[in-house]
Parts: structure tokens; C-alpha cells; sequence
């Protein structure tokens, strides 16, 4: 299930001037992971309800996402399905946040940084799509 980076791919690509340092991707997905950890932790933790279940499934559904997210890029190389699962991914967390700030403010707050760097990656994703796409006129 767990995809190997790809740096060979990666590293071909045509890639924006705003794109960080490659280096610094492991480290906000590592911060990004503890405060969805964090957040999850908050919301098991709550009284049993319908809310708390539906947290849950969104949850666990952004998480399969977010993993799809990897394949598409790095082992199908597909830019433009990685960008679509990107946009769902944020759609996503946005409806997970909702949920968990209903449940607790901190909970919901901890998942700020997530929506954000998303906004961000999709972004990214589409630039990476727009430079490396195969025109017409290059056929």
C-alpha cells in the first residue's frame, strides 16, 4: 500500500519558483501527522454520538485519500488525477474540520495548519500540471 518516492520522476519535472525545498516536505508532513493525531486522539475521546462517528468516518476517508494522494503522483506519475484527488482531499479535510470543531474547538483548530498546507499543495499540483502537461504543439 505504502508508495516509494519517486525522486527520478520527481526530479524531471518542470517545478514553479515557489516550490519549497524538497527537504522541508518530510518535516511539515511530520507536524502535519502529530496535530491529526492529536486532533483524532481529542475526538475519540468524546461521548459516543452520531457527530463523533461521522468525525471518525471522514476521518479515516481524508486519511485513504491523503495515501492516494501519493500514489497517483509518485507511482502512476499522473499529475492530473493527483491534482484531482487533491482538490478532494481538501474538500474533505474542510468537512472534517467542520465536524471536529462541533465536537471540540481544539480538535478543529489543530487541523487548521492541514487545510492550509493543502491549499497550498494543490496549488503546486496544478503548476506542476500546467508545466509538464504534453501540448498539442509539442506533438
Amino acid at each position: 500500500m505504502f508508495y516509494i518516492y519517486d525522486d527520478e520522476f520527481y526530479n524531471r519535472l518542470k517545478k514553479p519558483n515557489f516550490e519549497p525545498p524538497k527537504w522541508i516536505f518530510k518535516y511539515v508532513w511530520s507536524v502535519l501527522f502529530l496535530l491529526m493525531l492529536a486532533s483524532f486522539i481529542i475526538i475519540l475521546l468524546k461521548p459516543a454520538s452520531n457527530l463523533k462517528y461521522a468525525a471518525i468516518v471522514v476521518f479515516f476517508v481524508q486519511l485513504a485519500v491523503n495515501l492516494y494522494w501519493t500514489k497517483a503522483f509518485f507511482k502512476e506519475h499522473d499529475i492530473k488525477k493527483a491534482l484531482i484527488t487533491a482538490i478532494t482531499l481538501t474538500i474533505l479535510v474542510f468537512a472534517m474540520i467542520i465536524l471536529f470543531f462541533r465536537l471540540s474547538f481544539l480538535a478543529g483548530y489543530l487541523q487548521i495548519p492541514y487545510f492550509l498546507w493543502l491549499l497550498f499543495a494543490c496549488a503546486l499540483n496544478k503548476v506542476l500540471l500546467d508545466l509538464n502537461s504534453i501540448k498539442k504543439t509539442d506533438l
